[in-house]
C-alpha cells in the first residue's frame, strides 16, 4: 500500500467536505475520481499532496513517497527557458550534478588537482545514477510523443499557447516518475491527438494514478477502478468505469442520491 485516509474529516467552514472517509491506494493503479462539482474531488487531491490538513482522522504515507500533482494553476508558469530545459527539470538531481562538474573542469583547466580529478569521476558516476546522460533523450521523446516537432524543443516556453504549455508539464511530470500522479482535469485544453499521446504515456508510467476528469471516454481508457464521491460519502468501487456505468443498480442508487 502506497497510501491510506484513514477515517479523514475535512471541513470548509461549517462544510463537511469529507466525513469519515477512507480508502488507499496500491501500486500501479489507475483511479477514477468522480462526484459533482463541488463534491471535494479537487480539495480531496489537496489533501493527499498536504497542502489541506484535515480536521480528523489520519493519512499514512510509505516512507519516501512521491507523488506528481497535476493541475490547471501550472498553466501560468513564465519562463524564457526552452522546452525541452523545463521538461529536463524533472532531473533536478542530475542537473544539479551537472553544474558542478562544469565548475569543477573550470577549476581543472586552470590548475590541475588529484583530489579534484578523484572528486570529478565520482561526479559523473553519481550523474549517470541520476539519469544525466539520457534525460535530453528521454525529454525529447515525450515531447514529442506529446506532439511537438524536433524544432519546438528549442522554443521558448513562454512562446507557446496554454494548452500547448499543459502538454509540456505533463510530459515533465511522468519523466519525474513519482509514486503517484494525481492529475485534476488533465485533459482540459488537450485536442484528441494530444489526449491520445498523453494516454500512451500513461500506458507505460510505472506509478499509480488518480485523476478527476469529465471527459468520460478518458476515464473508459485509464480507469481500472472508481472512486465516487457521494452526499453518502466516499465509495470505493472496484471496477472499471465502462462497469461502473452500465451497473444499473449503481446508476439507479445515483439518481436517488442527486435529486
Amino acid at each position: 500500500m502506497l497510501l491510506s485516509l484513514n477515517n479523514i474529516t475535512f471541513e470548509f467552514g461549517a462544510r463537511k467536505i469529507l466525513d469519515e472517509a477512507s480508502w488507499h491506494i496500491f501500486p500501479n493503479e489507475r483511479i477514477g475520481l468522480i462526484g459533482p462539482n463541488g463534491a471535494g474531488k479537487s480539495t480531496l487531491l489537496k489533501i493527499l499532496i498536504g497542502e489541506y490538513t484535515v480536521s480528523a482522522g489520519t493519512v499514512n504515507r510509505i516512507k519516501n513517497l512521491s507523488i506528481g500533482y497535476f493541475h490547471q494553476d501550472l498553466q501560468s508558469l513564465e519562463t524564457e527557458e526552452n522546452i525541452l530545459n523545463v521538461a529536463k527539470g524533472a532531473y533536478a538531481k542530475a542537473l544539479e550534478l551537472e553544474a558542478q562538474i562544469r565548475q569543477l573542469e573550470i577549476e581543472l583547466h586552470e590548475s590541475e588537482d588529484e583530489k579534484k580529478l578523484h572528486k570529478l569521476a565520482d561526479l559523473h558516476h553519481d550523474f549517470e545514477i541520476a539519469g544525466g546522460y539520457e534525460m535530453d533523450h528521454k525529454a525529447a521523446e515525450i515531447l514529442e510523443g506529446l506532439g511537438f516537432t524536433t524544432l519546438d524543443l528549442q522554443r521558448p516556453f513562454k512562446e507557446f499557447s496554454g494548452g500547448w504549455r499543459m502538454r509540456v508539464l505533463l510530459g515533465k511530470m511522468i519523466l519525474q516518475h513519482p509514486d503517484i500522479l494525481l492529475l485534476d482535469e488533465p485533459t482540459n485544453h488537450l485536442d484528441l491527438e494530444s489526449i491520445t499521446a498523453f494516454n500512451n504515456s500513461l500506458k507505460n508510467f510505472k506509478g499509480s494514478v488518480l485523476f478527476t476528469t469529465h471527459d468520460h471516454e478518458f476515464a473508459q481508457t485509464v480507469a481500472n477502478r472508481v472512486l465516487e464521491i457521494t452526499p453518502n460519502g466516499v465509495i470505493d468501487r472496484y471496477m472499471t468505469f465502462d462497469e461502473y456505468l452500465d451497473d444499473e443498480k449503481i446508476q439507479e442508487m445515483r439518481k436517488k442520491m442527486y435529486i
